[in-house]
Order: structure tokens, then sequence, then C-alpha cells
């Protein structure tokens, strides 16, 4: 018989004590690759909000953090509201109605408002306008796809655009009818807006938002800034087309925004990250607003804590591998007097030494082995079973093949290693078992 038929030979004389130290490595494994699945899950999640075509967000002075996870992530509470007046000035002559560029337009390649307080069956309702999806891109460059309808007009005041996610979850299709609600899910219900499109899945916190044409959004009740007493209100800038239902866009001097989310221009000579700085360091030191870079606040967060987190329970998911291995070495200790006189046997009937070690060694890499396949599937299950959970409130697609490839490539082998060191002591007494003493014994 083969040192490997030895070895599985052994293993199922012992198959209850064999069974429970293959299962406690297996738990081990299944914590071990779940939690380094989810926490890739989760700085895909973080990270899927620096590709979406902006490079800035503009907002109220206060936490650059909370501006870009409220922004970009729809998490958090608005800082504050911005003037409509502050938002022309990243709009060129085109788009004004003075037809004079703004005082930060040289430096905008693209500017993009948002307003937000409203939810739609806790999603959150972002007010906007066409250059959303039609200018802005989902990442990688790659302009935003629809897999029904298309994006809404501004001026379509009551159309909306429904996020992968959202459809997915409150089964809308195009030509249904939603309203959101004031401030939260119990809020005042405000005008109902129709569906003209949803878009394809993007991965991004995109498939989790409710897009409404922001001039319907200036419209509902709590929506418009009230004038001082005695000012009266200017025409919108630029006056959009009327509504066909007859409703007056709201007036500029009503209007505020919540975030402004740029693109900045490349201004001859220079690289487009030195134009992001400065005009960064402008906005910065006036009064009217605060400029985040994404990418530069969500390293933050992930360095502060989702990566300290992660490692923690990592640390946690290695200990209890580590008690698994020593459970593979009580097992094999337990187990080295019964097979005392098997080892005396086996040497006096012609076997070396280095025999008999590979043997004790070989059992210990059958459990670990065996143990770490069924723990990498079990972890995998277990992924694949919150996943719909994880997609829905992350934004992120997680299934059964989510992985982190490199750390599960390590995973089985360093367990195989572990194993072998631990089966090492019972493996060397068993080397060194006295041949006579246990035949005389017997």
């Amino acid at each position: 018989m083969s040192l490997f038929g030895i070895a599985w030979r052994n293993i199922r004389q012992r198959l209850l004590t064999s069974g429970l130290t293959a299962l406690s490595l297996a738990l081990g494994v299944a914590l071990v690759v779940a939690t380094l699945v989810t926490g890739r899950i989760v700085n895909q999640a973080f990270e899927s909000g620096a590709g979406l075509g902006y490079n800035m967000i503009v907002g109220a002075k206060g936490s650059p953090l909370q501006l870009v996870l409220n922004s970009v992530y729809f998490v958090s509470k608005p800082i504050e509201n911005i003037p409509w007046a502050f938002y022309q000035e990243f709009l060129p002559a085109a788009d004004r109605r003075d037809g004079v560029d703004g005082k930060y337009a040289a430096s905008t390649q693209t500017a993009v408002p948002i307003c937000m307080g409203d939810y739609f069956r806790s999603h959150r309702v972002v007010g906007t306008n066409a250059a959303f999806f039609d200018r802005l891109t989902r990442g990688d460059g790659r302009p935003f796809e629809f897999s029904a309808g298309k994006n809404f007009k501004d001026d379509d005041f009551f159309g909306g655009v429904l996020g992968a996610a959202v459809a997915a979850n409150l089964g809308l299709r195009v030509g249904d009818t939603f309203a959101p609600t004031h401030g939260a899910d119990d809020g005042k219900v405000h005008d109902p807006f129709r569906v003209v499109g949803i878009l394809a899945r993007t991965d991004t916190p995109i498939d989790r938002g409710v897009f409404v044409n922001m001039e319907g959004f200036y419209l509902q009740d709590g929506h418009a800034k009230p004038l001082p007493e005695g000012e009266s209100a200017a025409p919108a800038e630029p006056s959009p087309t009327p509504h066909p239902s007859g409703h007056v866009p709201l007036p500029a001097a009503q209007r505020e925004v919540t975030a402004i989310l740029l693109e900045t221009a490349s201004l001859p000579g220079l690289p487009a990250e030195l134009t992001a700085m400065g005009l960064r360091t402008a906005i910065n030191e006036g009064r009217d607003g605060q400029a985040a870079l994404p990418i530069a606040e969500i390293r933050q967060l992930l360095d502060l804590f989702v990566r300290p987190l992660e490692l923690l329970l990592l640390l946690v998911t290695a200990l209890v591998v580590l008690v698994s291995a020593i459970g593979i070495l009580v097992s094999m200790v337990g187990s080295s007097l019964e097979r005392s006189r098997d080892v005396a046997i086996m040497r006096a009937l012609g076997a070396r030494r280095t025999h008999v070690l590979a043997v004790v060694l070989l059992e210990a890499v059958l459990l670990a082995v065996g143990g770490g396949l069924a723990g990498w599937l079990l972890g995998h299950l277990v992924v694949g079973m919150i996943g719909p959970w994880i997609t829905t409130n992350a934004g992120v697609s997680a299934s059964i093949f989510s992985a982190a490839p490199l750390a599960e490539a390590l995973l089985v082998p360093g367990l195989v290693l572990l194993a072998i060191a631990a089966a090492l002591l019972p493996a060397i007494a068993a080397y060194r078992t006295d041949v006579s003493r246990w035949l005389q014994g017997g």
C-alpha cells in the first residue's frame, strides 16, 4: 500500500476525530474567505464612485467627506445648499442669461447640479438635469446606457430615470409613475414623476438612485427658497421651455443646489490635475462653498476606517484558523499513542523512519486540503447568500463567484504549511518510536 493509502486509511479509522478537525478548519477558512471577499467588495463599493466622469464636487462649507458621501454614495445628510448664482459661476456664456462666462467657467469642462432631500421607498431622489447622463460617464470614460427607455429632457419637467437596482427592487417600468416624499419615507408626498428611462447596471452607487428633472423637483412644496420681504423674483437663468401642464419654472432667486459635480478642464499648457488643484484652492478660499476631491476623500476614508476594520476582522479569522491548526496538533498527539503499535509493526515490516514521518505529515496535509477546500466553498456560498443584500445596499454586484483572487490563492497552501507545522511534533514522535519496546509489549 502506498504512503498516501496508509494515511487515508488512518483518517478513516478515526473518522469522527478527523471529521471534527476538518470541520473546524473548514469553518475557519470559510470565515477567512467571506472576510476577504466582502472586504474587497466594500473597497469596490467605495472606489466605484471615483470614476463617474467628474473629479471634483462643490458644495456648502463643512465636512468634505460628508459632501462626498452624500453626493456620490447617497448616504449621510446634505450639509446645506449653495446659491443658484454660485452654480452659475461655473457655466460658460452660452448657458447664462447674461451671455458672460462665469468666474470659474474657464476651468470647468462640465458642471452638473444636483438637488437632494427627497426619498422614494428608502431610495434617494436626486434632482438634476439631462447633462448628468448625457455628459458624465459611468466610469472609465464609458457613457451611461439604458436598459429601457432613455434620458429625460430638460423641458420634460416631470420625467425621471431609475437606477438598475431601484427598478429591479420596486418592479417599476418605463411609463410608470412614482411620487417622492419630502425629507423621509413618511414625509409629505410630492407630485408624481413619470419613468422615462431605466439605466443599465453600472455597479456604482448610481444603481441605487432615483433621478428626476430638477425643474420638477423645484416645483415641489418646500423646495423653493423663501424670498426676503419686498424682493421680487427674477426669471430662471436660462429660462427653460414652459411645461405643457402650464407649470412655470421656479425663479432664479428661489433656486438652490445641494452640490455641483465638476469635470475640470485642461488649461493650455497645464495638466488637468494642476487645473483641478488651482480651482479647488480658489473655491475654498472664497466664502460661497467648498470643493472636495472624491478620490482623495475616499482614500482617506479607506485608510482611516475600512482597511483597519478589515485588518481586525482578518486577525480574528486568522486566530480561528490557528485554533483549528492547534486542533490538528491535539488530534495527532491524541492518536499517536494509539498508533504506536501500528508504527512498530510498519517498521518491523521494513518501513523506514522517513516513511513513518511522511505518513503522519500526509494525514495532516489531507485534513488541511479537505477542510480548506470545503471552507473555501462554504465561504463563497455565504457570500452568495448575502449577495443580493450587498448588491441592494452597496450598489456593487456580489455573488458566489465574487472573489479576492490573490489572497484566496495563497490561503489553502498557507493552511497546508500550517497543518504540517502543527503535525510536526507528533510526526517526530512517530519517527522516534521504539520498535522493540512495542513489539515486546505485544
